[in-house]
């Protein structure tokens, strides 16, 4: 049986490339090498998509975990780690971090390092689920339209790698949807703004960004499920979104979809709040679940996937009722698009996304028919520490830890990011914050609080992860401001202010509510 730290190693070498070839082969060599049981577990795992689902473990608990004394020698088999992730995850919360002290005693660091990863979602190897799919391509010697086509309608890379090299592998792929089995959703790429999403001109669909938990909605007959994007079932969170949202003459409909917390003039609440709702957590007054569909992949026996989005949207109209359906605008008017965009944002969404109205729908991908457009925001903030990366980067500091100034002049941590910097950036930060290092705890090396750099984020949000009691999404690296003094750098309670209503004080209290997978089937 293949040992855990095969899948930890070739996620290191896979990370050290950056041609997608060569990054197909060497998964290609390992997967061939393993048992048929062993396939879509090692498929989820070098896909962050983990078999065990979530474990009931946060973060902070994971990390602090990697802290333990490590084995000096891999030992433990794929299935092996698959067992103990399942101990935890059954046990009570004292049982379950005896069960994770244990198993984490037994896995090297570098297996350690590669499991954190792929559970909290932050493995970066490059390509992930694409090149996967192109490793199966060559390991399975199909063609590699009838691969994606599988995975196109299967959902997950796990599961079309049990069904390319697993058990069932002498068996035809599916090529159709199967109802009430999640569809990898269709993703955007994201644009600079409106002049640019819509430079190609012809008139286009604008829509809103909804700020919510991204919702498949599968109906066969009587029986309705909502999965998630990472292909979670939620339909008992969900539930309420759908009340009458969907016509009774419908028998069969996929729908994509957002559903988000809302008030009755549709003002969204922040993505966190929907996400605990969802989850069974306490719901402001006067706000409800609601969904937004915007896309219509099946009605009534027909595919509708390879349709051109104005089919699509007329499957739409026909199937959901208009309040269900995304606000929008067809427009050819640049004028209108920003006035549009300027209402969404006024009512407290993202932004807005402009889709080509001749475009299929692509499951999995990411591409140009769709353009994602939202505002950001820019922080000037102190670098506290800085992790060693791994992979292409391993030998060079890259993960920085950010903090906002303080009351009292001191520096409080609010983040992290490895995004937007540069080989030349990445070289020069190695140098730099070795030079003003004042300690280190493994992989991390603490550093004088003086550099100040130029953050761009999404948008801010409460969380209990950081001592400030913020988070940034989506956070990445403009520059760093030589110019900048770290008595400069924007303050705790200036990013606490552009925080949703609600955001706990220091010291508070993280509500206790049922935890909502991402990562299980």
């Amino acid at each position: 049986m293949a040992l855990f730290h095969a899948l930890a190693e070739t996620s290191l070498k896979v990370a050290a490339t950056r041609k997608k070839t060569e990054k197909a082969e060497l998964l290609r060599d390992l997967l061939v090498s393993l048992e048929k049981d062993e396939v879509a577990s090692a498929a989820g795992w070098l896909t962050a998509e983990p078999p065990c689902g979530a474990i009931g473990l946060g973060h902070a608990t994971l990390y602090a975990l990697t802290k333990v004394r490590a084995a000096t020698e891999p030992t433990m088999t794929i299935l092996e780690v698959g067992h103990g992730l399942g101990e935890i995850k059954s046990s009570g919360k004292r049982a379950a971090l005896v069960h994770a002290r244990a198993l984490f005693e037994r896995l090297t660091h570098e297996e350690r390092r590669f499991l954190v990863s792929a559970l909290t979602y932050t493995l970066r190897q490059g390509g992930l689920a694409g090149v996967l799919l192109s490793a199966l391509t060559l390991a399975s010697g199909r063609e590699e339209a009838e691969v994606r086509r599988a995975a196109t309608v299967m959902g997950t890379t796990a599961r079309v790698a049990e069904a390319v090299l697993g058990a069932a592998r002498e068996h035809p792929l599916p090529t159709a949807i199967s109802l009430l089995t999640p569809l990898a959703p269709m993703l955007a790429s994201p644009s600079d703004g409106l002049t640019e999403a819509m430079a190609d001109g012809g008139t286009v669909r604008v829509e809103w960004k909804v700020d919510g938990v991204r919702a498949q909605v599968h109906v066969s007959g009587e029986t309705t499920r909502v999965f998630s994007r990472q292909g979670n079932d939620i339909t008992e969170g969900a539930r309420p979104a759908l009340v009458g949202a969907v016509h009774h003459s419908v028998s069969a409909l996929v729908l994509d979809g957002e559903v988000a917390l809302v008030n009755d003039e549709l003002r969204a609440r922040p993505f966190q709040e929907t996400f605990s709702a969802l989850a069974g957590g306490p719901m402001p007054p006067g706000y409800r679940l609601h969904l937004f569909a915007f896309d219509c992949l099946h009605k009534d026996g027909e595919d509708l996937v390879e349709h051109p989005l104005s089919s699509r949207l007329a499957a739409l109209r026909a199937a959901v009722v208009l309040g269900a359906q995304m606000p929008a605008i067809e427009t050819d008017s640049l004028d209108l698009a920003r006035e549009f965009l300027a209402d969404a944002e006024s009512r407290g969404h993202e932004g807005v996304m402009v889709k080509k109205l001749d475009s299929a729908y692509r499951l999995g991908a990411r591409g140009e028919a769709w353009r994602k457009v939202k505002k950001v925001h820019a922080f000037d903030l102190v670098v506290l520490a800085v992790e060693w990366g791994s992979g292409r980067r391993k030998g060079l500091l890259s993960n920085i830890h950010l903090g906002a100034r303080g009351d009292d002049g001191t520096f409080v941590m609010v983040g992290k990011t490895f995004k937007g910097m540069t080989d030349e950036l990445l070289a020069w930060q190695t140098r730099h914050f070795q030079e003003i290092e004042t300690h280190r705890e493994e992989h991390v090396v603490h550093v004088r609080p003086v550099t100040v750099v130029e953050i761009e984020v999404g948008d801010v949000q409460r969380s209990q992860r950081y001592p400030g009691h913020v988070a940034l999404r989506f956070a990445r690296v403009v520059r760093y401001r030589e110019d900048k003094r770290p008595e400069e750098a924007d303050t705790l309670a200036h990013l606490v202010a552009l925080a949703p209503e609600g955001t706990p004080k220091a010291g508070a209290t993280k509500p206790a509510t049922k935890q909502l997978s991402l990562f299980s089937e």
